[in-house]
């Protein structure tokens, strides 16, 4: 059984191979193996002394994949896509009415990893959003590289309980101060556009549901959307909004026809004034029903969206607990509990980047140089992708992987991420350990290499 799971494990690895030369792909498949493996900070020395008798090169070879060898992290991205996260996306089995195309839903949000050193490529002062408010007395800025990572989520059958969140591009912002000739100032926008417009080329035949926070609802990055995408964002309380323009000229008036009706009231004045036309629905968030009541229109952003309608959507808390909130989708035709739930749905790419930072060292590798900078960190989301879709193929015909009861959690039936990578570290540790070679000398070796794995935790 543990050669299955090894092969099915080894073939998604395999997949991504083709993106790099000969002697790159076999350091590929060696550096994926070692970092799965290896507890504790993602460095190449790690990696390497976890590997142990499997690294058949010398340790500076596996320092050179990350600023030396020939490979695109745009490539690596886009073939993860194609070749990973499309098989999962026709298996969740989401078509969309109006285009007959299978759906996907595409989460994009921004990110901080903290760095040491002054020296390191591209690292400068962020906000650390996750580390902000009360309970750290203010806003944590703190010296680090800030990374954009646009994120799959789907639903899989003989899943029900759990939403995966599969990132697969990524983009590193660069202050205006660490850019020139040779790489031109790109604001965050403008990156997570790229970024949409990348992955809806390399799936044409898909319809793209791209959710954002409030930043990213800007003329930059929704302004000029491919026809196969639409995205929902949080709008601004103030933002200027105009009816529909009337469908032909008023008799008597001269001059074109008008682009955009009368100004609207400010989103925050409509929630204000409107009694009419309010609706209660049940939406889910971060893993519990919700009820929240909701009031549709249907207008123009012109400053962002010129001509095109948008579908505004106030949000209100039935219990008064929280502040209204004001979404939008690009598509005036989606419905408003589609538009709520998409932006709840939000969450998952949080959660997402925790995972990365917390058991595969996204934050914690050491390369300093810019192509190391920009290739490194990435591979640990990359991975985590690799180890849910592994999880996601074989689990559920498998009860071995499936999380074990405890005392505290006695009827757990939701496995986490860390149960997904300890059940994959247990397949690949028993099957290295218990393999055909009746060798002593080397079952001596592996032990060796196993103690200093656990150790390097501690």
């Amino acid at each position: 059984m543990d050669a299955g799971l090894v092969s099915a494990w080894s073939a998604l690895v395999v997949q991504l191979s083709c993106v790099f030369t000969a002697p790159t792909a076999r350091l590929w498949q060696q550096i994926a193996l070692g970092w799965i493996l290896h507890r504790g900070p993602a460095t190449v020395t790690g990696i390497y002394r976890t590997l142990g008798d499997l690294a058949d090169r010398h340790w500076t070879t596996y320092e050179k994949f990350f600023y030396r060898a020939a490979w695109s992290l745009q490539d690596l991205s886009l073939r993860l896509l194609t070749h990973v996260v499309e098989p999962l996306i026709r298996q969740s089995g989401v078509i969309d009415d109006q285009s007959g195309k299978p759906v996907v839903d595409l989460v994009i949000d921004d990110t901080t990893a903290a760095r040491s050193g002054k020296h390191v490529a591209h690292a400068g002062w962020f906000k650390d959003a996750s580390a902000s408010g009360s309970s750290h007395k203010g806003t944590v800025i703190h010296w680090a590289h800030n990374w954009i990572v646009g994120a799959v989520t789907l639903r899989l059958k003989g899943w029900p309980l759990i939403r995966w969140t599969l990132p697969v591009i990524f983009a590193l912002y660069r202050k205006r101060s660490d850019c020139g000739a040779g790489h031109p100032f790109r604001t965050r926008q403008t990156l997570g556009a790229q970024m949409v417009h990348a992955l809806a080329e390399a799936l044409p035949d898909v319809q793209w549901r791209t959710t954002v926070d409030g930043q990213y609802a800007t003329r930059e990055f929704v302004g000029n959307l491919p026809a196969n995408v639409n995205t929902v964002s949080r709008l601004r309380r103030d933002a200027a909004l105009y009816e529909l323009p009337p469908a032909r000229r008023r008799p008597g008036r001269r001059g074109p026809t008008p682009k955009k009706g009368k100004r609207l009231p400010s989103p925050a004045e409509m929630a204000k004034r409107r009694r009419n036309g309010w609706k209660t629905i049940a939406v889910q968030q971060q893993g519990r029903s919700t009820k929240r009541r909701v009031l549709g229109i249907t207008c123009l952003w012109y400053h962002v969206r010129r001509d095109v309608p948008i579908r505004l959507v106030i949000v209100r808390d039935p219990k008064g607990v929280q502040a209204d909130d004001f979404l939008f989708c690009t598509d005036a035709s989606v419905p408003e509990g589609q538009i709520v739930q998409r932006f709840f749905d939000r969450w998952g790419v949080e959660e997402a980047i925790f995972e990365a930072k917390q058991h595969l060292g996204f934050e914690s590798t050491r390369g300093w140089c810019s192509k190391t900078v920009n290739r490194q960190a990435p591979l640990a989301m990359i991975l985590l992708t690799l180890v849910k879709a592994w999880y996601a193929s074989v689990a559920h015909t498998d009860p071995t992987l499936l999380p074990q009861a405890t005392p505290r959690y006695a009827r757990k039936k939701r496995p986490s991420f860390l149960d997904m990578l300890s059940a994959l570290r247990s397949v690949l540790w028993r099957h290295r350990i218990t393999g055909k070679s009746p060798c002593s000398q080397r079952i001596h070796r592996i032990i060796q290499t196993v103690a200093y794995v656990l150790f390097a935790a501690a």
